[in-house]
């Protein structure tokens, strides 16, 4: 009875921290401070972390950290227990909510990039592990199956760092694909400061309380380094797409001293169209059938990047 009324209350503290907008990139420079819960969470509208926890005394595990890699901020991990349930909590910051119900993690948000597909996962680490301890970062895209009621792999990166690492180190390495014609309706990153962490099972996690990391400036890239923002700070809807004579531009909101530039494959920039407002009707019959990258920019920030495919 315990345990249940417990699990209620923190339930009721999960929904009741609120979460802002995420700016661009993953450099973790912005977060806010949470007064109700006397914790910091990222300004962020997919990244979070399991500060909430503290409400049953396991410590904050998450904190903005000054040593940066570039910037202010980056964000530190600590490995931390909840004695009154007996679990071990590593620090973790992504994708990441709490399901109580089941004692577990929910792991994921919408995939946001249509059928643009990251290409590397890179971004820069320092690591305090404590007796053998390791952190570690993850990728991870899936599509649920309506056939067999659960969710394929399609592609994954488990990244583990071992020893003692007191300088920024930086992590890049290819994104792995098991199928690479399925377009992924999910996408998950986690930052941890062990890599025990079991998102299946909450109550399983296993690693050594203190062991620490620093994770900044983490990224997703697609083809030939293209940027694919972990969070767009404006929408884009293209359509038709594909498109073979027009397409529309429709933006969440007014674009003033923008543009929208158009690359090819090889990422080389093809075409510039200047975007004021929300919306822009452009031309697209005398580009060649296949895929095209898209910035959206408005005074020399980029806002939002993905693809279209033209046909013939």
């Amino acid at each position: 009875m315990k345990k249940i009324i417990l699990l209620t209350v923190l339930v009721y503290y999960m929904f009741t921290c609120a979460y802002g907008q995420y700016p661009q990139g993953g450099n973790f420079e912005s977060w806010q401070y949470i007064a109700k819960h006397h914790c910091y969470e990222p300004d962020s509208s997919i990244f979070s972390t399991l500060n909430i926890l503290d409400s049953v005394g396991s410590g904050i595990t998450v904190y903005p950290c000054d040593t940066a890699h570039s910037g202010n901020y980056s964000a530190r991990m600590v490995t931390s227990n909840i004695e009154l349930l007996h679990i071990i909590i590593p620090g973790v910051i992504g994708t990441i909510k709490i399901d109580w119900s089941e004692d577990k993690a929910l792991l994921g948000i919408p995939y946001p990039y249509g059928s643009t597909e990251p290409k590397r996962f890179s971004g820069y680490y320092q690591s305090y592990p404590l007796n053998g301890d390791s952190s570690a970062a993850v990728i991870l895209l899936s599509k649920w199956n309506k056939t067999t009621k659960h969710r394929d792999t399609l592609a994954y990166n488990r990244l583990v760092f071992h020893g003692t690492i007191t300088t920024w180190t930086k992590f890049d390495t290819a994104v792995t694909y098991f199928d690479q014609s399925t377009v992924p309706d999910s996408l998950t990153m986690l930052f941890l400061s062990c890599a025990g962490f079991n998102a299946s099972n909450m109550f399983g996690s296993v690693g050594q309380i203190g062991s620490q990391a620093l994770f900044d400036d983490v990224n997703i890239t697609g083809v030939s380094g293209f940027p694919i923002l972990l969070m767009p700070s404006v929408s884009v809807r293209l359509s038709p797409d594909p498109a073979s004579q027009y397409m529309k531009i429709e933006t969440g909101r007014d674009i003033n001293n923008g543009y929208f530039e158009v690359f090819d494959a090889q990422a080389k920039l093809i075409r510039q169209i200047e975007m004021n407002g929300n919306f822009k009707q452009i031309g697209v019959n005398d580009l060649s059938a296949g895929t095209y990258y898209y910035k959206l920019i408005e005074n020399s920030k980029l806002l939002n990047s993905g693809t279209f495919i033209v046909t013939k």
